[in-house]
């Protein structure tokens, strides 16, 4: 008799614990999830644009594996890797796109910006393409930028300027918001780059150049 109240009690303890161990794998586990945005710089340095433009900003091009939630690192040159916990708060182009439009406000303080595409009759000084090379982190503690920019005739469409443009930044440290954050100063260096030429052009057909 005690061998059978033995038995039922190592079988009730078992199953017990059976249940214990099933409820915990059907808790509901935390949300490890982190969004991030890249951003435009607070101040910049200004650059005298003589008149009023409008700037058509785009298309803007990414290359198509960035096309994704999750943030990537290249970790080697033919490789790389997707985080499983860091997401872009919104698409990556849309993200890029707004940044690059704030970045060329604040050093253009007399351009307009529209974003492609535009109305017809929205008469447009210059068009502004950018297509993406690269735009990601390089291992943990870099970023990288490599982009073709064009500078178009806003009324005729004729190619005015093209460069190639390339930028890596150091990041403050391995930390997702530090390579966010040297993204986001990779574009402000672009911006400078594209700002500097749109200021060149409109002076060069202002004195008959």
């Amino acid at each position: 008799m005690s061998r059978r109240r033995h038995f039922v009690s190592q079988s009730s303890l078992i199953a017990i614990a059976a249940i214990v161990a099933g409820c915990s794998m059907l808790s509901p586990r935390p949300d490890r999830t982190r969004f991030y945005l890249l951003t435009a710089a607070s101040a910049q340095t200004r650059i005298a644009s003589p008149a009023a433009m409008v700037l058509g900003l785009g298309p803007i091009e990414l290359p198509g594996y960035l096309d994704q939630a999750q943030i990537v690192t290249r970790v080697a040159p033919n490789r790389i890797d997707l985080s499983p916990t860091d997401r872009w708060a919104e698409t990556l182009d849309a993200n890029v796109r707004d940044v690059v439009a704030h970045e060329l406000v604040s050093r253009l303080p007399n351009a307009h910006i529209v974003n492609f595409p535009w109305y017809p009759t929205v008469r447009i000084s210059y068009r502004i393409e950018i297509k993406f090379d690269r735009f990601e982190r390089a291992g943990a503690n870099s970023t990288e930028l490599a982009a073709r920019w064009t500078i178009r005739d806003g009324r005729s469409d004729q190619i005015l300027m093209t460069r190639d443009a390339r930028f890596a930044e150091a990041a403050a440290n391995d930390s997702m918001e530090s390579a966010a954050a040297a993204l986001s100063s990779d574009l402000g260096d672009l911006a400078d780059q594209i700002a500097a030429a749109i200021v060149q052009l409109n002076q060069s057909q202002a004195s008959g150049g």
